[in-house]
């Protein structure tokens, strides 16, 4: 089957790693970027604000074009937040089964309002299309019944996965751990919950901790920890599977932003055959055996009693790691099992 994934195309783990999964299974993938018509000042507030001026309707009219000329079998919106309903009322009409998904939280702004400013308006044209998709995929449990509140007929979870090409053991040469080696990492964004006072009191352990992330790690989010840690970068692509493997403990927050409890690092993490030290959710606890093929924590003192005896016992902590890598595989968290799972969704 033809299939047109329809997004931003700028991060590997979301639209290209899918579609990887989807060559691997016989596919033909196509790809259609929305990222390339918000360039510059004007287009990048036009990103973030889906006003309909000129890069909105170019988009939805060059998209409409490029469906009637490639007539695929199905066509994936990914977290599309600038395609109107009457762009995707007239797809339907082509044809091809229309199909959404979101690795976002689009409902946190109506439920709980805590979100950047613009978000109240980004979801304004995704939200009001998601009714006219044949399917609609989400990350998180919690959005089914939002989505379903705004007149959406098909509503279902599409789990996060990890990449086996990326997430794999490795072992690092004498360079690579004088670079990564620590006792504790945590590699991902800044969020203003609890994760800096988290690192702090590992760090306070004693523990020897390194923070991987963006320019939102600031010396006013993390204070005197800041010197601690700097500099603070991105690790990304293989540099993130070595911040990982060179850790003896790998932490796994979840972002209160987007209401979530499980994250795609808490696949990637068991994936590399590392433990995961991850914050505690049912949901996790569903997937994971407690202190067998991962560790939790609900608190600072639980977090630092978890850490210090994983890294002063390396045999069980390797024992939950490589259980953990057993688990993610045997239950198909990887790419293309997630993906084969989509297909025979959308397929009947």
């Amino acid at each position: 089957m033809k299939i047109i994934i329809v997004g931003d195309w700028r991060w590997p783990q979301y639209e290209d790693a899918f579609a990887t999964g989807l060559k691997e299974l016989g596919h033909e993938v196509v790809k259609f970027s929305v990222s390339t018509y918000f360039k510059g000042v004007l287009g990048k507030y036009q990103n973030a604000l889906p006003i309909p001026g000129p890069a909105l309707v170019r988009l939805n009219r060059e998209l409409l074009c490029f469906i009637k000329a490639e007539a695929p079998g199905l066509t994936l919106a990914w977290r599309c937040t600038h395609v109107l309903p009457s762009t995707i009322k007239r797809i339907n009409k082509l044809g091809t089964v229309t199909v959404s998904y979101n690795n976002d939280d689009p409902f946190g702004p109506e439920t709980h309002g805590e979100v950047p400013w613009h978000h109240h308006f980004l979801w304004y044209w995704y939200i009001k299309s998601l009714k006219h998709f044949r399917f609609n995929f989400f990350y998180r449990q919690r959005n089914i019944a939002e989505a379903k509140s705004h007149g959406v007929t098909h509503a279902d979870v599409l789990m996060p996965y990890f990449r086996p090409w990326q997430d794999r053991p490795i072992t690092l040469n004498k360079e690579e751990n004088i670079a990564f080696g620590c006792d504790v990492v945590f590699v991902g964004h800044y969020e203003p919950d609890n994760r800096e006072r988290y690192l702090r009191a590992l760090v306070d352990a004693g523990l020897s901790v390194k923070l991987y992330g963006g320019g939102y790690w600031t010396k006013q989010v993390l204070g005197d920890l800041y010197n601690y840690f700097a500099p603070i970068e991105p690790a990304e692509g293989e540099d993130y599977t070595k911040a990982l493997c060179g850790a003896k403990v790998c932490l796994a927050f979840l972002s209160e932003l987007n209401r979530d409890t499980y994250t795609r690092r808490c696949f990637e993490i068991p994936a590399c055959g590392r433990v995961m030290l991850a914050e505690r959710t049912d949901d996790l606890l569903k997937m994971f055996v407690e202190d067998v093929e991962a560790c939790f924590f609900s608190s600072k003192e639980e977090l630092v009693s978890k850490a210090k005896w994983l890294v002063e016992n390396p045999d069980i902590a390797n024992q939950i790691a490589e259980a953990g890598n057993r688990r993610v595989w045997g239950d198909g968290h990887d790419v293309k099992s997630r993906v084969a799972w989509f297909l025979k969704t959308v397929n009947g």
